[in-house]
Formats: structure tokens, C-alpha cells, sequence
């Protein structure tokens, strides 16, 4: 778990009171200051974009894309709108309230998809789970591939 103190400590101990601290680690720092954390094969971002314009959201996914270990998973649950930015209706709601009050918005799966091939991840994967979230999952490529050909490789694997 990456969070910013004094969060990071509230973390911890929920984490500790579960039985999980053998298994599961907590790094203080701030995902807008400096990189995160290296030599994971996992991130989860989860109800964090939701409260970002686009500039942010893409630098929190190129930091993801560049720390995690080559192909490891990023895994982003948030409200998300379909593709064509056509419902479902209490994504759109939720989405018209995050624009009055924060910088950010319900980005639509097209979107995520857009800005995921942009800081070289591939294979992305959209499901929904509950309450009205969903998961988009992408992977970092396991070898590396030239920055140049990789939204190449992005825009076939979306035609298919």
C-alpha cells in the first residue's frame, strides 16, 4: 500500500488488525512528489482518477507504467462511463458532481484505454464489479518496446 502520512499509518494498523502484516507493506510517500515505489508486480488505483483532470491522470499512469516491474499489472477501479460516454446514468450523475466540486470527472473506458496505450501499457481489460465500478486492467509490456511503435501496438490489439 503506497499512501501519504499520516494515512500511511491508519493503513498499518487495518492492515495489522486483519492478520495481514506478514504479507502486505505499507510505503509512505506522495504520488505527486518524486516516483513511486519500484519492483512491484501490482498497482491498484483505486478511486483515485475519478478526482483528476487529464495532465494528472496521465502523470499518476506513466509513474505506474514506470515503476512497475516489466509484465506487471495495473489494475484501476474507479466509476467509469461506457465508451461512447452514453451511461450508464449514475456513472454521468456522479461524474457532473465530481465536476462542480474537484478537478476531475468519470473518464469513459475509450478514454482510459486512450491514455493507458499513450505511457505504454497493453492488453487493456474492462469489467464491471459493484455499486457502480469497474475495473480496467492493462499490463506492462514483459520486454521492452520501443516508445515509438508502442501506440502502434495499442491501436491493433484495440481493433481486434
Amino acid at each position: 500500500m503506497f499512501e501519504k502520512p499520516p494515512v500511511d499509518q491508519v493503513g498499518i494498523r487495518a492492515i495489522a488488525a486483519r492478520g495481514f502484516s506478514d504479507r502486505v507493506r505499507v510505503v509512505a510517500g506522495d504520488m505527486f512528489a518524486g516516483s513511486l515505489p519500484n519492483g512491484f508486480d501490482a498497482h491498484l488505483i483505486s478511486n483515485v482518477l475519478h478526482d483528476w483532470d487529464v495532465p494528472v491522470v496521465k502523470k499518476i499512469l506513466a509513474a505506474s507504467f514506470r515503476a512497475l516491474s516489466p509484465g506487471g499489472l495495473l489494475v484501476i477501479h474507479d466509476a467509469h462511463l461506457n465508451a461512447d460516454k452514453s451511461g450508464p446514468l449514475h456513472v454521468a450523475e456522479y461524474s457532473v458532481m465530481l465536476m462542480h466540486s474537484t478537478e476531475g470527472r468519470c473518464y469513459s473506458t475509450a478514454e482510459m484505454e486512450d491514455y493507458l496505450g499513450q505511457v505504454g501499457f497493453v492488453d487493456p481489460q474492462f469489467r464491471p464489479t459493484l455499486a457502480g465500478r469497474s475495473i480496467i486492467s492493462a499490463t506492462k509490456p514483459a520486454i521492452p518496446v520501443a516508445a515509438d511503435v508502442i501506440p502502434l501496438i495499442f491501436k491493433e490489439i484495440r481493433a481486434d
